[in-house]
């Protein structure tokens, strides 16, 4: 008998239990969409995590106080004077601290929330930010404490119906007036929305209310003209040497972070986490493998007749064997598949929702497949020798 005819007869007897067949493979499907889903949205979430980096540039990195110790000192925090004092540094091409403030404005009896950013100008080299209309404000403009906001495209069309239509409108906060100069494009991110509907925006940084000449930064943002990874090392150790010389301390008692070195984080991190997460995933394969052997076992009893006639007729326990293994594979590829098809229907159903890429993983969908063809022969591989060693007058003897 050929593996052709035992793979007819295997799928003659799946046909003929289709629902005992189902719900067998229902913790392979389970498992393996699981680990398609996990790998693939998390390799989604990485990508959009280290582009969004990325857009910042190669020679782009961030200083804070707050060193070896973990603490942050009040008299560490980087003042304006330091910024001034930073941009005077040799590879240095923009340096900006940011402030923020929540306001509420009201269009038309309409309340609208904003989270307004206060910069410096240069800020807008960092940010690296697509405009639909206008553009940053000028340096001017923060030197004359100008009341002028960047406000985000999708505030822009909710309140005023286009970018382009709230260029110049003037927005109230408290007693205070701002202009519209500029209409940012934002991007949806898996946290929009929650906590309600709060938009960005951007001003200067002295225009604030509260905002005084001499302002002190929890971290500030910096970009070298170069993205070589020894020379942004050096310019970074001289910025921190800089500003432990202006406040009396260590270079140690700062932190500094490049762009680099935030992916390569982001990407260890979700590593780590696809991997921990696919392991519990991986939990439900063994059950579904266990619940194959124990169907397997169920058919075998269930055929002791027909294989002591099979015997009794020539067929050698490797035949025997062969049938039962094929058919134990068939269930666990067969619920393989249909594990991964799950699996990108929700990665993809992800994407739409979030926005997020939409990452097909090629090697977590063979490696899937091929773990679960694994699963299907080590389960499948007790009751096929089972089968196999059966006697043929007492198979025949079976009731």
């Amino acid at each position: 008998m050929t593996i052709f005819e035992n793979l007819a007869i295997a799928l003659d007897n799946l046909r003929g239990n289709k629902m005992r067949s189902f719900l067998t493979i229902i913790g392979i499907v389970v498992g393996i969409a699981a680990v398609v889903t996990v790998v693939s949205i998390g390799q989604a979430g990485q990508s959009s995590i280290v582009s969004d980096i990325a857009k910042y540039g190669k020679g782009y990195f961030v200083v804070l106080p707050g060193g070896e110790g973990g603490g942050t000192d009040a008299d560490l925090l980087i003042t304006s004077s330091d910024l001034d004092a930073v941009r005077k540094l040799d590879g240095i091409s923009a340096a900006a601290g940011t402030t923020s403030a929540r306001l509420t404005t009201t269009i038309r009896s309409t309340d609208y929330r904003l989270d307004v950013t206060g910069t410096p100008a240069e800020y807008a080299k960092l940010a690296g930010l697509d405009y639909a209309a206008g553009g940053y404000f000028t340096a001017a403009e923060e030197r004359s404490r100008q009341r002028v906001l960047v406000v985000a495209d999708k505030f822009a069309t909710e309140a005023f119906g286009s970018a382009q239509a709230a260029m110049n409108q003037r927005l109230k906060f408290g007693g205070r007036v701002y202009r519209i100069i500029g209409v940012y494009v934002t991007e949806e991110s898996l946290l929009s929305g929650l906590g309600g509907t709060v938009y960005g925006a951007y001003a200067p940084s002295g225009s604030l209310p509260g905002a005084s000449a001499s302002v002190r930064y929890g971290y500030v943002e910096l970009l070298a003209n170069t993205g070589d990874t020894e020379e942004l090392r050096d310019i970074v150790a001289d910025v921190k040497e800089l500003l432990a010389k202006r406040h009396n301390a260590s270079p140690t008692d700062y932190l500094s972070q490049t762009g680099e070195e935030a992916q390569q984080q982001v990407s260890q991190v979700f590593s780590i986490l696809q991997v921990i997460i696919g392991s519990i995933a991986g939990i439900s394969l063994f059950v579904g493998g266990i619940g194959v052997m124990n169907i397997m076992l169920v058919s075998v009893t269930e055929r002791t007749r027909e294989i002591g006639i099979r015997k009794a007729i020539g067929a050698t326990p490797g035949l025997i064997m062969a049938q039962f293994m094929i058919e134990a594979v068939i269930l666990t590829v067969l619920g393989g598949l249909l594990g991964a098809a799950v699996g990108l229907l929700a990665s993809w159903a992800f994407s739409v929702a979030t926005q997020w890429p939409f990452l097909v993983s090629w090697w977590a969908l063979l490696l899937a497949v091929g773990f679960s063809t694994v699963v299907g022969v080590f389960f499948g591989l007790y009751p096929a020798s089972k089968a196999a060693r059966m006697q043929p007058i007492e198979s025949l003897r079976y009731e």
